[in-house]
């Protein structure tokens, strides 16, 4: 990537300062690591942007820390000025309108109790010749037997959603609960432990679950165990924390804001990846989410993906039935075999989707809940499933639950061929709108503002639509081109829209228009 070329949305911003806080307990540093500084910009969105943007960073004080804070910090709201001008347009969206403001809103630290194992007594010096060095190693040997734990989190909630974030661990989104439901939709591990497997990068992993930063390398990152520093934001009808470390490799800094807004379900996590050294530096990130969305530990025979693409590109396999590594096949089926469906996941398999259309999902149709991530696909081009298959459970846990993981890239893949190169004083940032979605019985489209079902039945087809947000949207179903149905649907996370149109056959289409413009032409699956 040309670090000089710049993407930008039409959108808002302005400036919060706020206190920094990091987390009581702490992970040494090796003795001797780089010496490195970086300034996290302290610019946030009171409405949120829609923006990918590279460019140099602007002057800010360093982030202050204080270990106990007793209080959420008062946040100060100014105008900002244009980070640059942009050389590529796009069409904007409006992606949250205004809304009410006595929608419940809160971001507030408390203590959770985690059964963990004595890893951090495990960790050891790696060798500078390392690929990895100077982040640890881990003497599997020397890690001490599970006992409860008190951690620090932050949880940020509105009326539809409560994430959980703990700083200690990487600064990982630690549990995403929809609270309209009542289910939870990450995986969460009964234990911390280390896998007792040779996986991610430095050879060794917390499999911990939720949803984690995956920084500057491939696989899960570098820096996923390490406590990072954290932030309580605030702004009108908003609220936040926000994220981040510095590699201790290169001296970038990886930054995540995450913010909920009244009236809408949507979190909106914003990467923000500066170089404040004097040279270019090779970068990936991920963000990794796994995921069950069963209402249970572990995902169900009921779980279906979709992912706009028409090829996947093989990562890694024990299906003897499949290609090898960088193999190209069709999705979703492929030599017969349906892989929209978890139960066709006999065997480990990862894939990369060959063509990011700013759009992708998951849903269980026995629990009825799914997750949408929705990006702007000038930007972040990563799409990529994993499921464990034939993997046994006691590699990363204790017990037999299990996950699948719906990651989404700012690189293509995970070879060495897409890595980016960030200039020197360079900043790349974008926004994610992620969203949980329920009551609709499928996922064949969506995008940040509406999801919506469309299958094919005996009796023949049922539409479903959701919205993260209120809105009346028109549904239009078609046989052979000959109107079947026309109806406006008031949707909203807390009111979806379900409905079952008589018939036989083939030819038909969904169609969702708003304010006179078609939003989407859908087939049934």
């Amino acid at each position: 990537m040309n670090a000089k070329i710049a993407w930008r949305w039409l959108g808002l911003t302005v400036i919060v300062t706020l206190t920094a806080c990091s987390p009581a307990q702490s992970i040494a540093e090796p003795s001797a690591p780089p010496t490195l500084t970086a300034t996290p910009v302290e610019a946030l969105p009171d409405a949120p942007t829609t923006t990918a943007t590279v460019s140099a960073p602007r002057p800010s004080p360093a982030p202050t820390s204080t270990l106990a804070p007793t209080a959420t910090p008062a946040a100060t709201v100014a105008e900002a000025p244009a980070l640059l001008t942009s050389t590529a347009t796009f069409t904007p969206e409006v992606y949250l309108p205004t809304v009410m403001k006595d929608w419940a809103l809160a971001v507030y630290e408390t203590q959770i109790t985690l059964t963990s194992y004595a890893w951090e007594q495990a960790l050891r010096s790696s060798d500078p010749g390392s690929a990895y060095y100077p982040y640890h190693d881990l003497e599997r040997d020397a890690v001490g037997p599970p006992a409860p734990r008190t951690y620090t989190v932050v949880i940020l909630e509105n009326s539809f959603t409560r994430i959980t974030v703990l700083p200690y661990l990487g600064g990982r989104i630690l549990r995403w609960e929809d609270r309209l439901t009542g289910q939870r939709l990450t995986y969460e591990n009964p234990v911390i432990m280390p896998v007792n497997a040779n996986w991610g990068y430095r050879g060794w992993w917390l499999a911990t679950g939720g949803v984690e930063w995956a920084f500057p390398v491939e696989e899960h990152g570098l820096n996923e165990y390490l406590p990072w520093e954290y932030q309580l934001l605030s702004g009108e009808n908003w609220r936040g924390v926000r994220v981040w470390h510095t590699d201790w490799r290169t001296g970038m800094t990886i930054e995540i804001t995450l913010r909920l807004y009244g009236g809408d379900n949507t979190l909106v996590i914003t990467p923000r990846i500066t170089n404040p050294t004097a040279g270019a530096k090779p970068l990936m990130f991920w963000i990794n989410a796994m995921l069950t969305l069963s209402g249970s530990n572990a995902p169900s025979a009921s779980l279906r993906f979709w992912v706009p693409t028409e090829q996947m590109k093989i990562h890694s396999t024990g299906d003897g039935r499949l290609p090898g590594p960088r193999s190209l096949i069709s999705w979703p089926a492929f030599g017969g075999r349906d892989f929209s469906h978890y139960s066709e996941w006999q065997y480990y398999l990862g894939v990369f989707a060959t063509q990011a259309q700013g759009a992708m999902g998951a849903y269980d149709e026995g629990s009825d809940l799914g997750l949408v991530r929705t990006y702007p696909p000038a930007a972040p081009q990563g799409v990529k499933l994993f499921c464990l298959g034939d993997l046994p459970s006691d590699i990363f846990t204790v017990d037999n639950s299990r996950y699948f993981e719906l990651w989404g890239g700012l690189n293509r893949t995970f070879f060495p061929e897409d890595y980016l190169s960030l200039g020197p004083g360079q900043t790349l940032t974008w926004d994610e709108r992620w969203y949980a979605v329920h009551g609709i019985g499928g996922l064949a489209w969506a995008n940040a503002d509406l999801a919506a079902a469309f299958k094919q039945t005996a009796e023949g087809v049922m539409v479903g639509l959701f919205a993260p947000r209120a809105q009346t949207v028109d549904v239009v179903v078609k046989q052979n081109d000959l109107i079947q149905g026309v109806f406006p649907a008031q949707v909203g996370p807390d009111a979806s829209f379900r409905r079952a149109i008589p018939g036989s056959g083939a030819g038909w289409i969904l169609e969702l228009w708003k304010d006179g413009l078609r939003l989407a032409e859908i087939a049934p699956y």
